[in-house]
């Protein structure tokens, strides 16, 4: 009389629980995610995973400063207008004991080059700009990276990027010498 009884409550729950299940998983393979859902995590991973670029610079080699931490952040705005804003943290123990140094405009663009294209774009004794890429090859990358994905067309590909804004916070850790710069993303000089 047991075991009846057993088996009958284990047949109920399993007949009750093995429809939730499938139609659980119905649910995940029905549901469908938008160009702007996909877009924003596009960039989420490949900020995520070229943030790392920045880090190991401020020696006499390495032309950068050195960084101790970079925060993001990637938001939808309005009509195919994103903004993403870096938060580039200067490494407090060496720009307030060590080396004086004051951020600059150029700094900026070294941090969003060196995200993107993984390069600098100054030469390292005069600090001017080596114009070895162009609008165009920022162009190229964030096609190539995030809009990668079918279901958009070149010209809605293009319009987005061009209404897509970055702005990169330089902090220094003495705040009155702290920078930020503004543009386009695909601006080759950030005001």
């Amino acid at each position: 009389m047991e075991i009846c009884r057993f088996l009958r409550t284990t047949l109920i729950l399993l007949f009750l629980f093995l429809p939730l299940q499938s139609i659980a998983e119905n649910q995940l393979t029905k549901t469908k995610i938008n160009a702007l859902d996909f877009t924003l995590l596009k960039y989420e991973l490949f900020l995520n995973k070229n943030l790392q670029r920045l880090f190991g610079g401020g020696g006499l080699v390495n032309p950068i400063i050195s960084y101790e931490h970079v925060d993001y952040n990637v938001k939808y705005k309005e009509d195919n207008y994103f903004l993403i804003e870096i938060y580039a943290y200067m490494n407090k123990h060496r720009y307030t004991n060590k080396v004086k140094y004051t951020p600059k405009n150029k700094d900026c663009n070294t941090v969003r080059n060196k995200i993107f294209l993984n390069k600098i774009g100054y030469y390292f004794l005069s600090k001017k700009n080596k114009k070895t890429f162009n609008q165009e090859d920022l162009n190229q990358v964030l096609k190539n990276q995030i809009f990668n994905f079918s279901g958009l067309t070149n010209k809605v590909k293009q319009s987005v990027i061009d209404n897509t804004e970055i702005k990169i916070n330089i902090v220094h850790p003495i705040n009155n010498k702290s920078i930020k710069c503004f543009g386009k993303i695909n601006q080759t000089d950030l005001n």
